[in-house]
C-alpha cells in the first residue's frame, strides 16, 4: 500500500489511522509548512502499524510528532518496507499518545497565536542589568540565542525546541518582562490568521 496526497485530501489522524488499520510497516514522509511559514520534513516510522519513531530535523518522539500536527499545509508519502531500516533509532509512540498530542499540541498553538505579536514583531533582551533573574533552563536557552532585533520567526528557527515550545517559552519571556517586542515595517500577517 503506497499513499501520497496532501493535508487538503486526508487529515493527519486519517492518515495514521489507514496505515494503523493496515497493519503497515514503512514510512511516512511528511513536507510542511509550519505556521510561522517554516519549512519542515517529518518521517514517521511504522512497524506493524504501530508508530515505532518520529523524526523532524533535531526533534525526535513527541516533539517531533507536534511539529507535524500543528503544520497549516503540506504533503505526504507512506512507502511500505518489509522492516525498519537500522537507522531507525526506535522511539515508540502509542497511537492513543500519538493522538492527544496532535491534539494537544493544535490547542496550545490556538491558544499561543491569540497572545503572541505578528511572527515579523523584532524582539530585544530587557533583562535587567543589575538585578538577579531566575530561569528555567527553557528560558535559559531561549534568551542565550535571543540578538536585539531578531523576529519571531528568528528566535522560533534558532531555539533547539518544538515550535509550540518555543512560542510558550517567548510568551512566559514577555509576560516576565525579559524580552521585549516591537513592531517592525516588515510585519507579516498575525499567528491568529495562520492558526485560523
Amino acid at each position: 500500500m503506497e499513499l501520497r496526497g496532501t493535508f487538503r485530501d486526508f487529515s493527519l489522524e486519517a492518515i495514521l489511522g489507514l496505515i494503523r488499520n493496515g497493519y503497515k510497516t514503512g514510512t511516512l514522509h511528511l513536507a510542511v509548512t509550519m505556521p510561522l511559514g517554516v519549512t519542515r520534513r517529518v518521517d514517521l516510522s511504522f512497524l506493524d502499524g504501530e508508530i515505532a519513531s518520529v523524526r523532524c530535523e533535531r526533534l525526535h518522539g513527541l516533539d517531533a510528532l507536534r511539529e507535524a500536527a500543528i503544520c497549516v499545509e503540506g504533503s505526504f508519502e507512506f512507502g511500505v518496507d518489509n522492516e525498519l531500516s537500522p537507522q531507525d533509532e526506535a522511539i515508540p509512540v502509542a497511537m492513543e499518545v500519538a493522538l492527544a498530542t496532535i491534539d494537544e499540541a493544535r490547542n496550545a498553538m490556538k491558544s499561543l497565536s491569540a497572545v503572541l505579536p505578528d511572527a515579523g514583531t523584532a524582539f530585544s533582551r530587557a533583562v535587567p542589568p543589575d538585578e538577579t533573574v531566575h530561569l528555567s533552563v527553557e528560558e535559559f536557552h531561549l534568551l542565550a540565542v535571543t540578538h536585539d532585533g531578531m523576529t519571531l520567526n528568528e528566535l522560533v528557527a534558532a531555539n533547539g525546541a518544538s515550535t509550540v515550545d518555543s512560542l510558550r517559552i517567548v510568551r512566559q519571556l514577555l509576560e516576565r518582562g525579559l524580552v521585549a517586542a516591537e513592531k517592525t515595517n516588515e510585519a507579516i500577517a498575525g499567528l491568529h490568521q495562520i492558526a485560523g
